[in-house]
């Protein structure tokens, strides 16, 4: 069967991008299902698993909402999910990476409410439960609510967790989507275009349990995030303010890392 060509319209589409994360996949799936609201369309792409990731969702492909595409070759996150949205239908789309777990079953009806009431909004996200490998929560913290609040800080640091964030699907595609090269920070670089053409909302609640897996990054690639992120801070300059407090505070964090990397090296 084509799952394509067989699809229903729905109101949101639920993205989920996946590389070799069999062992938490089914979990991310079932906190979608477990949502109130369920006019929604989930899309899975993965990116060339060599894991078991086709095992655990092919006891869900009945369900004629969820849709599962393998690219041919390892492509990378940033046009994993490019694919995913690319493909998404709905009015509205969701993203949710495969080893994190929506917490709050009514965070979609909260999220499609508010963005069905408030046309001039193009995201809407939540605060965050951020817990280890094994689900124990860690910390939690909220982003910065309100659009003002947001647009002061967004230079200096992402306001948003991936996962937890609702989006407009017409704007972000106009808007190019996913940066193809900015692993990492792909999402980063979302918000800040689409900020350029609304506005931007966190809900003061908790929704999203975000998994951390340790700090498994190389210093290598550490260094390589906060340099792009010091470059987008100057490509975006003349859209939000706040540009010197963020070159200052990122260019300083650049520094110290680099002297950290030297003195371990």
């Amino acid at each position: 069967m084509d799952q394509i060509a067989e699809r229903l319209k729905s109101k949101v589409s639920v993205n989920i991008a996946t590389y070799n994360q069999a062992q938490f996949l089914g979990q991310a799936i079932e906190s979608v299902l477990g949502q109130s609201f369920t006019d929604w369309e989930m899309i899975i792409v993965d990116d060339s698993s060599t894991d078991e990731t086709a095992k655990i969702i092919e006891p869900y492909l009945p369900d004629r909402r969820i849709i599962y595409l393998k690219n041919k070759k390892n492509l990378g996150i940033c046009a994993t999910r490019n694919r995913a949205l690319n493909e998404s239908r709905g009015e509205y789309v969701a993203i949710l990476d495969s080893d994190d777990v929506w917490d709050d079953p009514d965070k979609l009806k909260k999220q499609v409410d508010f963005l069905d009431h408030h046309s001039d909004y193009v995201a809407v996200g939540t605060g965050i439960i951020a817990v280890d490998k094994n689900g124990k929560e860690i910390k939690r913290y909220l982003n910065p609510e309100r659009d003002g609040q947001i647009r002061s800080q967004l230079l200096a640091k992402n306001p948003f967790a991936h996962s937890s964030v609702l989006y407009r699907q017409d704007i972000a595609l106009a808007v190019n989507g996913y940066h193809q090269t900015l692993n990492g920070i792909e999402d980063y670089d979302l918000w800040l275009k689409l900020g350029q053409k609304g506005k931007l909302y966190n809900f003061p609640s908790y929704s999203l349990n975000y998994r951390r897996h340790g700090s498994n990054i190389s210093t290598t690639d550490q260094l390589r995030l906060m340099r792009e992120n010091l470059n987008l801070a100057k490509k975006y300059r003349e859209f939000y303010p706040g540009f010197y407090y963020a070159l200052f505070r990122r260019f300083i964090r650049f520094k110290l890392a680099q002297i950290i990397s030297y003195l371990h090296f």
